[in-house]
């Protein structure tokens, strides 16, 4: 176990290797993506892997055995640096604005360069939908912003810049080209929706293409509760992990209707994600104002798509979903020098976590 101070901490999370240690552990927006994290850290010092949820043949499903921990977060040698909240500085010779650059959730560094961009989602199991089915049809509720699935569609560009994936970024552009150049006003939504089975239809043919380049990204880790209730089950940890593709490719699976008068937001993330793609790879950059807080088609822009749990169990469908492989007695090994104290009871996972380690 790597070596903590007296303070309230969390496992494998110190000043040495991450910019949020001490208080910045557990404020609002914080404690999500830091429990997580040493979530991680803790299977990935015990050799024991996430749940990968993949594209194969154009299907997302998930593996028990397909990355290790070390696969998404790294070896962990002593140059390690986990920043929380930061740009990717290679996703910035994407951007046609530099001043574009957001942040994404966890940036991992080694010897100080940029190398692992990942997303986090905590989320909950079950979510009010399923709380009502059987335990085992339980799932948990995904929302995805804009800015994530720009992130993800960078990722993926990221990784098809690599030398040996030069033929599959070839067919790539070739593939998106048609659906690209059907479309004269992407803020039309009439003519997005005219050309709504050839958007579906490239950027799924894209994204097969692409499955061999895709890399972990979205890190989502799940807690279990009894019910509703802020009861953690017995066995209520565990982490899944989906590659930037899976992502991408959600939206072709939502976008079922198609209506001459409305689009719809996973086909407008469908029309979003041709755009770019075919922008940075065919000219090495695209606009992120005008494409992914851009855009409207007569819906908002605060958020790109939702997956209630009935949708997400389908992606998710693994035993370590009905029963995850960590035990609500595990939290003394990550919560750690009473830092559940430094906890607020009003936010829901942290009253799960304090309620569970104040009866222990």
């Amino acid at each position: 176990m790597p070596s903590q101070n007296s303070e309230p901490s969390l496992y494998g999370i110190t000043s040495k290797n991450s910019n949020r240690h001490g208080t910045s552990l557990w404020g609002k927006n914080e404690f999500n993506s830091t429990f997580p994290l040493a979530l991680c850290l803790y299977m990935r010092d015990r050799s024991e892997s996430p749940v990968s949820v993949k594209s194969r043949s154009g299907k997302i499903g998930a593996e028990d055995f397909g990355w290790t921990m070390e696969d998404v977060l790294g070896t962990g040698n002593s140059d390690c640096f986990f920043h929380f909240e930061n740009t990717f500085s290679e996703f910035s010779r994407f951007l046609r604005n530099a001043g574009d650059a957001e942040k994404i959730d966890l940036v991992v560094k080694y010897n100080g360069v940029d190398t692992i961009p990942l997303e986090m989602k905590l989320t909950v199991v079950p979510d009010s939908g399923t709380a009502r089915e059987d335990e085992q049809n339980w799932g948990p509720e995904i929302v995805l912003r804009p800015v994530s699935s720009a992130h993800a569609m960078m990722s993926l560009a990221a990784s098809l810049s690599e030398s040996k994936f030069s033929s599959i970024r070839q067919k790539i552009v070739e593939q998106l080209r048609p659906a690209y150049n059907s479309i004269n006003d992407w803020t039309n939504a009439s003519e997005i929706s005219a050309n709504a089975t050839k958007l579906k239809s490239s950027l799924d043919a894209a994204l097969q293409s692409a499955e061999p380049a895709q890399t972990p990204f979205l890190v989502q880790p799940i807690w279990k509760t009894e019910g509703q209730s802020l009861i953690l089950c017995q066995q209520c940890f565990d982490v899944f992990v989906w590659s930037n593709v899976s992502i991408m490719r959600i939206p072709i699976d939502l976008c079922s209707e198609m209506s001459a008068k409305r689009v719809s937001r996973p086909l407008r993330e469908v029309a979003r994600h041709v755009r770019a793609l075919y922008d940075v790879l065919s000219s090495g950059d695209y606009s992120y104002g005008s494409i992914y807080k851009g855009m409207p088609l007569g819906n908002q822009t605060d958020k790109s798509f939702s997956m209630s749990g009935s949708v997400t169990r389908k992606y998710l469908n693994s035993d370590r979903l009905r029963s995850p492989a960590y035990g609500k007695d595990v939290l003394p090994e990550l919560v750690l020098n009473k830092g559940e104290l430094s906890l607020k009871p009003e936010r829901r996972f942290d009253a799960a976590v304090l309620g569970q380690m104040t009866v222990e």
